[in-house]
């Protein structure tokens, strides 16, 4: 089976039934809390389904398959973190990598492959639902929430997820928005731009390769230029026009760091009025000199 049909809605409930667990570990360690995720009702979407919570804010994770998308709807009332509606930088990777495994948890790989996936704050959670245009026959699958400490059968569940699919007017990604179409005869003349963001090329990985679906998760890339250890007395005098300098020399390469790890080395570089890295090494380990005496 390939994209969105009617034929397929089962295998989905089938899949998303047996990644409870998973789901329930990426929810929670998103929004720091401790809920229990369970699969609830299935049927038919249909407006009136949805409760009088989703027609106020929240966030919507959406996973697109070709022109269509799945989406979920986390209403604030669950309730979820103040940073939801205005999330930062380390917020914004939390929201992103919840995406990338809740695809990875209610689609099968036998659908495609995703072709993108993301969080991101609605002020009318219902609206947007509306505005993407579920088709005829869309389907509407419930998770529900449970205190984890609550282990008792028959209980309510303290909030419901609605997962609503395929949509047919998915909201346009950023990156089709601002990118302009490609053009190869003019792409050779220009040298590729370095940001502070890194995700692996997705012609790098197969696409039949399991890796592929999170090949466009986004990476903290930094380049550190050097560092040093200084006095507090110092630190308490640096003032507008201060001079601090560094005992690395001007010629030696610079590390980039992905985790607190050195992945490579290079050099420095200018990029049209930017500035850019020129990779020398990749896999650079430090050396340490051997402190043991011989005798």
């Amino acid at each position: 089976m390939s994209g969105f049909n009617q034929e397929n809605v089962e295998a989905i409930v089938t899949f998303a039934s047996e990644s409870m667990p998973a789901l329930s570990d990426s929810f929670n360690q998103c929004f720091d809390l401790t809920y229990r995720l369970e699969i609830g009702e299935s049927g038919v979407w249909s407006e009136e389904e949805l409760e009088e919570a989703f027609q106020g804010p929240g966030l919507i994770t959406l996973f697109q398959i070709g022109e269509e998308a799945m989406v979920g709807l986390i209403p604030a009332n669950i309730p979820l973190p103040d940073w939801y509606s205005n999330p930062g930088d380390s917020e914004s990777s939390r929201l992103q990598t919840l995406a990338l495994e809740l695809s990875m948890n209610l689609i099968p790989m036998d659908l495609g492959d995703v072709d993108e996936f993301k969080t991101y704050y609605v002020d009318s959670l219902l609206n947007e639902v509306k505005q993407a245009a579920p088709s005829d026959w869309a389907a509407l699958l419930r998770i529900n929430l449970f205190s984890a400490e609550d282990e008792s059968d028959g209980q309510s569940p303290s909030a419901v997820i609605p997962v609503i699919w395929p949509l047919t007017k998915p909201p346009l990604t950023e990156t089709a928005e601002e990118d302009p179409p490609s053009q190869p005869e003019a792409a050779s003349e220009k040298p590729a731009q370095t940001t502070s963001r890194m995700s692996h090329a997705s012609s790098s990985i197969s696409d039949q390769s399991p890796f592929h679906r999170i090949s466009k998760l986004p990476i903290q890339a930094i380049v550190r230029l050097a560092n040093k250890k200084i006095e507090l007395k110092q630190l308490l005098s640096i003032c507008p026009g201060s001079l601090i300098a560094f005992d690395k020399p001007c010629e030696d390469p610079l590390d980039l760091y992905i985790n607190n790890q050195v992945y490579c080395q290079g050099e420095a570089v200018k990029i049209g009025e930017n500035f850019g890295l020129k990779i020398d090494q990749v896999g650079f380990k430090n050396e340490f000199e051997s402190k043991i005496i011989e005798f």
